[in-house]
């Protein structure tokens, strides 16, 4: 077993048994690991901002951003998962520019399964994955387009959806045409956009297609995407700022 595998079977011992401690722990580990994101976005976000946070999971990120937009601004969370929406507005139950939905971003609005993992908190999926059993429970989804009102301005759209980015971004189709200056956050999974039934060249295409640019983020800052061969096996991904 790889360290990176122990060290995520440790971290979801935690989340079951030790949330008071994993929480914390976790929040620490994200600050370091994402400072580069965290430091784009703090140049990207001001107060007043309005932002999309689609796989919120436990409110980590989205207490971050909630400081980002300050009192003027607005972060609306998306977190499907009923214990992980929970703890989410535990978390954020003071954080008054903060909206939780208890809801996955689709590209469609109805009913649809969440495929529960049991060894990762983070890694519930919006869709089946070939080989793998795994519970499912009943959710509510959303499009972004029936969500945000028409015309409503929108700065920023973070996706950490699990493979799902694409399906989200065709939901998106009027709030990415009518909001000419959003930027977008997105975990980049090959694997995983795969396994959702879409593929790293259809999101590439995708966002394109719409007028962004890429840019890989790096540990020294944005680069040029792609700035290697892509891959799809399971552990590798990387996260990407699109912008016009």
């Amino acid at each position: 077993m790889t360290a990176a595998h122990q060290a995520r079977r440790m971290g979801n011992a935690l989340y079951k048994f030790a949330f008071p401690l994993y929480r914390p722990l976790y929040s620490v580990f994200k600050s370091h690991a994402d400072r580069v994101e965290r430091a784009l976005l703090r140049g990207a976000l001001a107060d007043g901002s309005i932002v999309i946070d689609a796989g919120a999971n436990i409110g980590v990120y989205s207490q971050f951003l909630a400081n980002c937009v300050g009192t003027n601004g607005m972060v609306h969370s998306f977190e499907p998962d009923p214990l992980n929406c929970a703890r989410l507005r535990s978390a954020l139950t003071h954080e008054d520019n903060v909206r939780i939905n208890e809801t996955a971003v689709s590209d469609q609005t109805g009913q649809s399964l969440l495929h529960v993992s049991d060894e990762l908190n983070v890694d519930h999926r919006a869709y089946p994955s070939a080989g793998e059993t795994r519970r499912t429970i009943s959710i509510q989804t959303t499009t972004l387009d029936d969500y945000i009102k028409d015309g409503e301005r929108v700065d920023l759209l973070k996706l950490d959806i699990q493979g799902y980015e694409l399906h989200a971004l065709r939901g998106a189709a009027r709030v990415l045409a009518q909001n000419p200056a959003i930027k977008i956050l997105l975990e980049f999974w090959p694997y995983g956009l795969k396994q959702a039934g879409s593929s790293s060249t259809a999101l590439i295409d995708y966002l394109q297609s719409h007028g962004f640019t890429l840019h890989e983020i790096s540990s020294g800052g944005p680069v040029a995407f792609p700035s290697s061969p892509l891959r799809e096996d399971r552990d590798w991904y990387l996260n990407l700022i699109a912008a016009r």
